[in-house]
């Protein structure tokens, strides 16, 4: 008879790479989240202020990028959570693998999972890069219109 320690034996040391996983989905879903927030407030001000054509051009440019950063990061988070539900099912392949064991399906479900959850970690880590260097640019960009800041700024602009 399979005994509660020995199913918690398989799975307990392994159960780390699940809070892992859900402490990157809290940074992917804080990420996200500003970027919808600046998103906002951006089209608030482009459609509620009047701007001479220099600044509205920066703000025109600076909506659209905070959309695809909004996509990326929306992207990025389902990304993520599809990676922390693969990894949260390979441990539960480990658990009945003690209970059944010696079954392939279950060893390759359990692989497939592991490695499936692992692989979408790592793409959604790429897509928050892509993110990033968005970011970057709307900080150099954001000076364009500001010409005493923007030659003080160096080359990034």
């Amino acid at each position: 008879m399979v005994q509660l320690a020995d199913v918690l034996k398989a799975i307990g040391p392994n159960a780390s790479i699940v809070f892992a996983a859900w402490i990157f989905m809290g940074f992917l879903q804080q990420r996200n989240d500003a970027a919808i927030d600046r998103y906002r407030q951006a089209v608030g001000d482009f459609r509620s202020n009047e701007h001479d054509p220099s600044r509205s051009g920066n703000l025109k440019a600076q909506v659209l990028a905070y959309r695809r950063r909004c996509r990326l990061m929306s992207r990025a988070t389902f990304v993520g959570l599809v990676a922390a539900i693969l990894l949260i099912s390979s441990l539960i392949f480990g658990a009945l693998d003690v209970i059944v064991p010696n079954t392939a399906i279950i060893a390759v479900c359990g692989i497939g999972t592991a490695i499936g959850g692992f692989v979408l970690v790592i793409i959604a880590a790429f897509i928050v890069i892509a993110e990033g260097r968005i970011v970057q640019r709307q900080i150099d960009d954001e000076l364009r219109d500001v010409t005493d800041l923007a030659e003080g700024a160096g080359g990034g602009v």
